[in-house]
């Protein structure tokens, strides 16, 4: 490599560590050889991941699709089988879904393919941090209009920072850490008066109250994202999906996505899942039953203050400095998420609802921290 190449590839390099780093959450295993136990005794709870689903069960269904399919095959026909199945699940075509390895990778599709120098990205603030981190390696603009104290939308201020621009305005409901779902009205209000695409995350909404689904027919300027990797248990399988009127779905499927983004497993998984979805709704009811017990668990605790939430995680506020008590929790080989500031609110953390005996550990843990 000549000189002036080196320099080059010296400045790329430069250039991308720039970027906004996504920095992953702690693992199993770093709680384990840092607090001196078995990995099957630490009870993770910081990624959102459903655990009431049966892990044997889940392995069962992997089993059977390992048996039907063929490898040495691209999954084409599998791709149209799944968009139908979708279709059918959510109550539309099925050219309005749009396949991705995960909702993080279409999202950071959808970013790509619409934002440009000239356009500016616009969400709210706390939210899930992948947007800004897709928004900032293309030198764009980011917004974050936080919400209001009560954590609902500032459609306001949303949409006055949208004028004179054009973009992207990305929402998550429920939204990541704050838990809650928005108001239907306020949402269709920034779909009606923004310049540009509404992204609607609604990777937690069988969790909550309503999907917007069916507004992508109504709404041109409508994207949603949904996932298998929470209500249905597959966060390790990857996969996701996208639903806009089918302009838009044919365009980002045919010209901007990648072809055979989903692996052959993980489409026949998808289908195999939602052809038994009788059978995750029962967990999802579960868990949101426990979700509610939960909640006035950590509320009944001195100096813990629990929030509302419409997903499978609750946010909470400690009285005591948040890193301590995430740190007490570590040692006793209990894994949250550390949060911090929210909006005016210091020292909150966020906890997956985990299965029962899981949280008998948490709030025992928490009980004995927060005295």
């Amino acid at each position: 490599m000549d000189k002036n190449s080196k320099e080059w590839l010296k400045s790329k390099l430069k250039e991308i560590k720039s970027f906004t780093k996504y920095v992953k959450p702690e693992s199993v295993l770093d709680v384990a050889l840092e607090a001196g136990i078995e990995s099957e005794k630490v009870i993770k709870l910081n990624q959102n991941e459903n655990l009431f689903l049966s892990k044997d069960f889940l392995c069962f269904l992997l089993n059977d699709v390992i048996n039907e399919i063929d490898l040495r095959l691209y999954s084409k026909e599998g791709e149209a089988e799944l968009k139908k199945a979708i279709g059918k699940y959510v109550g539309l075509p099925s050219d309005y879904v749009i396949l991705g390895n995960g909702s993080d990778q279409i999202i950071d599709l959808i970013i790509r393919t619409f934002l440009g120098k000239d356009s500016v990205a616009i969400s709210i603030k706390p939210t899930y941090s992948m947007y800004k981190w897709s928004v900032n390696h293309l030198g764009v603009k980011y917004f974050e209009i936080p919400l209001r104290e009560d954590f609902s939308l500032n459609v306001e201020g949303i949409l006055e920072s949208s004028k004179g621009n054009k973009g992207i305005c990305l929402i998550c409901s429920p939204n990541n850490p704050t838990g809650n779902q928005f108001e239907l009205e306020d949402v269709k209000a920034i779909i009606e008066g923004f310049h540009g695409l509404v992204l609607v995350d609604e990777a937690y909404v069988e969790f909550a109250k309503n999907s917007l689904a069916k507004l992508v027919k109504k709404y041109e300027n409508l994207i949603i994202t949904r996932t298998f990797s929470k209500a249905f248990g597959l966060a390790g399988v990857r996969i996701g999906y996208a639903l806009s009127n089918s302009e838009i779905s044919t365009a980002i499927f045919e010209y901007a996505q990648l072809p055979y983004s989903l692996n052959c497993i993980g489409l026949k998984l998808a289908l195999k899942v939602l052809g038994m979805f009788d059978r995750f709704k029962k967990s999802i009811d579960e868990l949101k039953e426990e979700r509610e017990k939960l909640m006035k668990r950590l509320n009944s605790i001195k100096g813990v203050r629990a929030f509302k939430s419409d997903a499978n995680f609750i946010l909470f506020q400690v009285k005591k400095p948040y890193e301590k008590v995430f740190n007490d929790l570590f040692d006793k080989g209990i894994l949250v998420r550390k949060i911090g500031k929210v909006l005016n609110l210091e020292d909150c953390l966020r906890v997956t609802v985990g299965l029962p005996y899981m949280n008998d550990r948490l709030i025992e843990a928490l009980t004995s921290i927060s005295e």
